[in-house]
């Protein structure tokens, strides 16, 4: 019952060179295989953290000041910008851009109909 099988039963024992340099190979690989493990472990933390930290957004409230008679008739957001189309007193229509940040006015825009060709000026 503990033979070993006919392939292998004539094989010689390792001389004590070899089965040094067997056991640092052995060694060596369970090494490996354990720093790997640590590394896969490391990057699965990481994104975990990145993605309950990407989660956990703060409600941003603030105050957009726009010039007297805007009426906004359109807005949209984008990551950093905040956009509203509107007429102004004098019934021009006009695209204003805040920063979403610190909610300052970073663009004034008329929007003129036409032929969709920009004019030089």
């Amino acid at each position: 019952m503990n033979q070993l099988p006919p392939e292998l039963a004539d094989e010689a024992p390792l001389d004590p060179a070899a089965e040094r340099v067997r056991r640092k190979m052995v060694r060596l690989l369970a090494v490996s295989i354990g720093i790997m493990f640590v590394g896969v472990f490391a990057v699965l933390a990481a994104i975990v953290w990145q993605l309950g930290e990407a989660t956990t957004s703060s409600l941003t409230r603030g105050d957009l000041i726009v010039p007297d008679g805007f009426a906004v008739l359109e807005s949209d957001l984008t990551a950093d910008a905040i956009m509203l189309r509107g007429t102004d007193g004098n019934g021009a229509q006009r695209a204003l851009i805040f920063d979403r940040a610190s909610g300052t006015l970073t663009g004034d825009f008329a929007i003129i109909a036409g032929d969709g060709v920009p004019s030089a000026r």
